[in-house]
């Protein structure tokens, strides 16, 4: 429908990029991801680029880090984690299951997917990724999506694959809701003193700048500590709009606006 000789063409609508965040949650207390070093072999492991151009077919961005492009306190200088098979050997060898793949506990991802159905594409490449790239050999076990946010809430899952959509514009409604160590949306089990006080910090901020300042700080300290593989952020965003359709817009936001939309006689 990109093409303007589609008959659709005339009304396709494009919107900014939703502020969203694909991600892998790495449950910190559940063997080997207790290991710092394990988590961050998973990250450097990953081409985010292969899978954000070539599996995805340009649909999403590269994520480099926790907060959406363009989010109020997004760090653009943020390099994140790069592909680096060498380096995430050499960490897994570092970590204390050591480079012996038998003395590595066995890693299942839980996806939500109905029982019996394929694979997505983007979870068996990162599948493949992490066999190829480290020798680990990842189990993907789907549950309805009832039984994945019951388990997810209770924190039952080892490795869990997941997306996070902003509420509202502000770094708080995600570093805040899920890497504070007492929050119920906290569902890797991350436990940060250094977080915790730099949110805690931030929250009571009325100056933006330095608000940003210590959200940014938080980010780079949850990064380092990997509890998520962050993998890609939303693109573009496109809908088809009848001419009659008037005053709708779409925001980077979960919760569409449609207050003022109306239907005109044409």
């Amino acid at each position: 429908m990109l093409d303007a000789n589609n008959p659709l063409n005339a009304e396709l609508k494009g919107f900014p990029s939703a502020f969203s965040v694909k991600y892998i949650g790495l449950n910190v207390n559940e063997p080997p991801l207790d290991d710092s070093k394990v988590r961050q072999a998973l990250n450097l492991a990953i081409d985010r680029k292969e899978l954000a151009t070539i599996v995805l077919g340009g649909q999403v961005v590269p994520a480099k880090g926790i907060l959406p492009l363009a989010f109020p306190g997004y760090a653009p200088d943020l390099e994140g984690y790069g592909f680096d098979p060498e380096r995430a050997r050499q960490l897994l060898a570092e970590s204390k299951y050591g480079g012996d793949l038998e003395n590595i506990p066995p890693i299942t991802l839980n996806v939500s997917r109905a029982v019996g159905s394929a694979v997505s594409l983007d979870m068996a490449v990162v599948k493949r990724m992490w066999e190829k790239n480290l020798g680990l050999s990842v189990e993907i076990e789907p549950a309805d999506s009832a039984t994945f946010l019951k388990d997810l809430q209770g924190r039952r899952f080892q490795m869990f694959d997941s997306r996070w959509t902003a509420d509202y514009p502000d770094p708080e409604n995600i570093l805040g809701i899920k890497f504070q160590s007492k929050s119920g949306g906290n569902h890797t089990n991350y436990d940060s003193p250094r977080v915790d006080a730099l949110l805690r910090e931030a929250r009571i901020e009325t100056d933006e700048a330095l608000r940003h300042g210590l959200f940014n700080r938080a980010e780079r300290l949850i990064l380092e500590d990997a509890p998520w593989v962050p993998l890609w952020n939303g693109g573009k965003t496109y809908f088809l709009v009848k001419p009659n359709v008037r005053d709708y817009f779409q925001t980077p936001l979960v919760i569409p606006r449609l207050r003022y939309v109306n239907l005109s006689d044409q």
